[in-house]
């Protein structure tokens, strides 16, 4: 029985009874004493229960729809969630994987119908205790806020927090360019990209140490923390902090707001129009290329701008904008190019292979390594213990020594667990390049096909990142997906497999 064990702490937790090494020793322990277990895998996450989006369960997932175990095992079912639905959710998925689900202190086994119903039963208790936690802490935030303390988040610029008594109270330099900004607004009816301008050229600063931006300044404006307000679930309570504008200079702000309506997401062109949103980064800050817009005389002109440059201004970032439609029919033009260079494409496959049995290699004889310092390790705490018994080595001398060599046997089992995987794991299923290059005689089609979220989603399967240099020179690296079968002219997800190989550096002028 090839068996995977996962483990997790929550940080958002009061009550964690076992660390994640507890947790898994324990479960090595239980699998031990099992007759014909293996524990092929090990996952582990450390973040909160209540979502499903999790590194370490998706890769569980991924496996066991792969074949890779047979049987999930988890210290409690609220490790894997503490909800009903996600729960009966994780056990379709994985019966529909042929893999069972046991925990190592609760009677059930998802291989049956009445451990299927078990395992409902204990989800259950798992949702009403989390469900119990966060009303006792919401609840208990709610009574903060009522008295007028700062309960949520960071504490806001302009504020510091007191060590001893939590609470807030003004910070004297940010409570200064806190008015300051409310009198610009109000006072001089400057705007708030202007105003974050303003304060940037004069050395200004937010907490994080990042220049200020409009979004920055509307929130400031926004907030009613400077007129000694508590904001909680809806409810206003008077804070037990000292304002730091007049109440009627934040009306007089909240005014001008509705009327102009200022909101950064309005000046943005909808994310869905700009197919390469997310795959464009700058050559100089590094930072995201995100899609917008500028009216002319008589139409819209979309582009592709550095985000940098977008928030901050031109100082911060003197990347060149680019123009959407252009931008993206060279891209699309370049792809099918490139897809259609079998030489080109057949060097990227062989160095690929060639990557994948070097590394194996590697693990091999890493994993060969591991066995033999294991095997030592074990030999030196057998030693230890024979002299323990003996009556030559007192508890006090070897206990040090003894929890260093536990330690390092875990460390090296788990290690050896991942490498075995690696070593075993079959080779990825390439395409040829004359498969390829067939394939891309559709390209274009396929790239004009379906809604923008399928074309994104195809176009994030065959390009790993756009380089900006300059508007003269941009850096592309292409992905070689491994097809599968299936009708031509459709851009759907489950038209490729995950992604092989990366393709080296390819430079166009265009």
């Amino acid at each position: 029985m090839r068996v995977a064990t996962y483990t997790r702490i929550s940080t958002d937790e009061d009550h964690q009874p076992f660390s994640l090494g507890a947790q898994q020793e324990r479960l090595l322990a239980y699998s031990g004493v099992q007759e014909g277990w293996q524990v092929v895998r090990q996952f582990t996450d450390q973040t909160s229960g209540a979502t499903l989006e999790r590194p370490g369960l998706k890769t569980a997932l991924e496996e066991a729809a792969s074949g890779v175990f047979e049987l999930l095992l988890v210290w409690r079912v609220d490790r894997l969630s503490r909800n009903v639905r996600q729960l009966a959710q994780l056990v379709e998925e994985l019966d529909k994987a042929g893999v069972a689900l046991r925990s190592a202190t609760e009677p059930f086994d998802t291989s049956s119908a009445a451990g299927k119903m078990m395992l409902q039963m204990l989800g259950v208790f798992a949702e009403f205790e989390r469900t119990t936690i966060v009303e006792r802490i919401t609840a208990g935030m709610e009574r903060a806020a009522s008295q007028g303390r700062w309960v949520v988040g960071k504490v806001p610029f302009g504020y510091l927090r007191a060590q001893q008594t939590k609470l807030i109270h003004p910070d004297p330099a940010q409570a200064e360019v806190v008015r300051r900004i409310f009198e610009l607004y109000t006072t001089k009816q400057m705007g708030a990209e202007a105003i974050a301008k303003l304060l940037n050229a004069e050395g200004h600063r937010t907490k994080n140490g990042l220049p200020f931006a409009r979004p920055i300044v509307l929130a400031i404006l926004a907030n009613p923390i400077y007129v000694g307000s508590i904001v909680f679930r809806g409810a206003t309570s008077t804070g037990l902090h000292d304002p730091i504008v007049e109440q009627s200079v934040f009306e007089a702000a909240a005014r001008i707001l509705e009327e102009r309506a200022e909101s950064q997401a309005l000046r943005r062109g909808h994310p869905t129009d700009y197919l390469l949103s997310g795959l464009i980064r700058c050559g100089q800050c590094n930072r995201a290329y995100v899609g917008t817009t500028a009216t002319g005389r008589s139409r819209t002109y979309s582009y592709y701008t550095c985000s940098t440059r977008y928030r901050y201004g031109t100082k911060e970032c003197s990347a060149d904008r680019l123009p959407r439609e252009l931008l993206e029919d060279q891209v699309f033009d370049q792809l099918a190019e490139v897809y259609r260079d079998s030489e080109l494409i057949a060097d990227a496959l062989d160095q690929a292979r060639l990557a994948t049995e070097q590394d194996r290699g590697e693990s091999e004889r890493r994993l060969e390594a591991l066995r033999q310092e294991r095997a030592g390790s074990q030999r030196a705490l057998d030693r230890y213990f024979a002299a323990f018994e003996e009556g030559s080595l007192s508890p006090a001398q070897c206990k040090e020594r003894i929890g260093a060599l536990h330690q390092r046997l875990d460390s090296l089992a788990a290690e050896e667990v991942s490498l075995s995987g690696r070593v075993h794991d079959d080779d990825a299923v390439l395409v040829t390049a004359e498969d390829l290059a067939k394939w891309a005689q559709d390209l274009p089609g396929l790239l004009l096909a379906g809604s923008a979220q399928q074309r994104k989603a195809l176009l994030r399967k065959l390009i790993k990142e756009l380089r900006v240099m300059s508007r003269y020179e941009i850096v592309p690296t292409y992905k070689i997906p491994a097809l599968v079968r299936a009708p031509m002219g459709q851009v759907e997800l489950r038209g490729f497999e995950p992604l092989a190989s990366a393709m080296p550096w390819r430079r166009s002028t265009k």
